[in-house]
C-alpha cells in the first residue's frame, strides 16, 4: 500500500489521531501537508513528519471558513503542485459540551456542525478540483461510531450527517477517478478523549467491546492507508467501522 509520490493533506493534523495519520502517510512515502487551526501544533507535526524523509509543511486553517479553505488549497498547490489525498479529520471534540438535544444552545449546535460537517464540505470543494485535474484522488472522512450507536447530541448527529456527505461526494467524484470513503473509529484513548468522556463511561465502553483494547491512534493507521492506496481502488461511498466490535455488541 505504498503512497510514494503522492501528496496528502490532513486537517486537524496537529495532534491526536490527525498527527498519527500524518505519520502513517509519511511512512508510506507521501508528502504531507499538516493543516490545523492551531498553527504551532501543525508546524510541530510537520517537523516530526519531515524527520521521516518526506516533504512536509504545517499551515493554519479554519475549516469552517470558505476563504480559509481556499487559501489552504492555493498554498498546497503552490508548495506541492497538487493534492492527491485529503483526510477530513478536523472536528470539535476536545472538551466539548454534552448538551442533550432538548436543551442544546442553537449557536453551539451550529458551531459543531460548522466544523464537523461544513468543514468537510468546504475542504472537499477546495481540494477536489486538483484531483479532478489529475484524474486520481482519495478523500477520507473521519466519522465516529457515535453515528452508529443510536445516541443523539450534536457530535453524534454531525458524524451521522458526514456519512451522507461521503456518499454524495462518492457519486459526484467517482467518474473523475476519485474515491470517497469514511472511517468510523470507536473509543480511541487520546488526550482529547480522556478530557471529554468521563472515565467511568470509558471503562463501561471498554468492558462492552468484544476486543477489549485501549485503542491508540496507530490502531487506525492500517485502515487509513488501505483507503488511501490503490488497494481500495474499486471501493467508494463506504464507511469502515474500526471499533473492536463495539457497535456489534452495543
Amino acid at each position: 500500500m505504498t503512497l510514494q509520490g503522492r501528496v496528502a493533506l490532513v486537517t486537524g493534523g496537529g495532534r491526536g489521531i490527525g498527527r498519527e495519520y500524518c505519520r502513517a502517510l509519511a511512512e508510506a512515502g507521501a508528502a504531507v501537508l499538516v493543516a490545523d487551526i492551531d498553527v504551532a501544533s501543525a508546524e510541530e507535526t510537520a517537523a516530526a513528519v519531515g524527520d521521516l524523509g518526506v516533504p512536509a509543511a504545517g499551515l493554519g486553517v479554519d475549516v469552517s471558513d470558505r476563504d480559509s479553505t481556499l487559501a489552504l488549497a492555493a498554498a498546497a498547490r503552490e508548495r506541492f503542485g497538487r493534492v492527491d489525498i485529503l483526510v477530513n479529520n478536523a472536528a470539535i471534540y476536545h472538551s466539548m459540551r454534552m448538551d442533550p438535544q432538548l436543551t442544546v444552545d442553537i449557536e453551539y449546535w451550529r458551531r459543531v456542525f460548522a466544523v464537523n460537517l461544513d468543514g468537510a464540505l468546504l475542504m472537499t470543494q477546495a481540494i477536489a478540483p486538483m484531483m479532478i485535474e489529475s484524474g486520481w484522488g482519495r478523500v477520507i472522512m473521519q466519522s465516529s461510531t457515535a453515528a452508529h450507536l443510536g445516541g443523539g447530541g450534536h457530535y453524534a448527529v454531525s458524524k451521522l450527517a458526514l456519512l451522507g456527505l461521503t456518499r454524495g461526494f462518492a457519486k459526484e467524484l467517482g467518474r473523475h477517478g476519485i474515491t470517497v470513503n469514511a472511517i468510523a473509529p470507536g473509543v480511541v484513548f487520546t488526550e482529547a478523549t480522556e478530557a471529554t468522556v468521563p472515565a467511568a463511561r470509558l471503562d463501561q465502553l471498554l468492558a462492552m467491546t468484544p476486543l477489549p483494547h485501549r485503542a491508540q491512534p496507530q490502531d487506525l493507521a492500517g485502515t487509513l492507508l488501505f483507503l488511501c492506496s490503490d488497494a481500495s481502488a474499486w471501493m467508494t461511498g463506504q464507511t469502515l467501522i474500526v471499533d473492536g466490535g463495539l457497535v456489534v455488541r452495543y
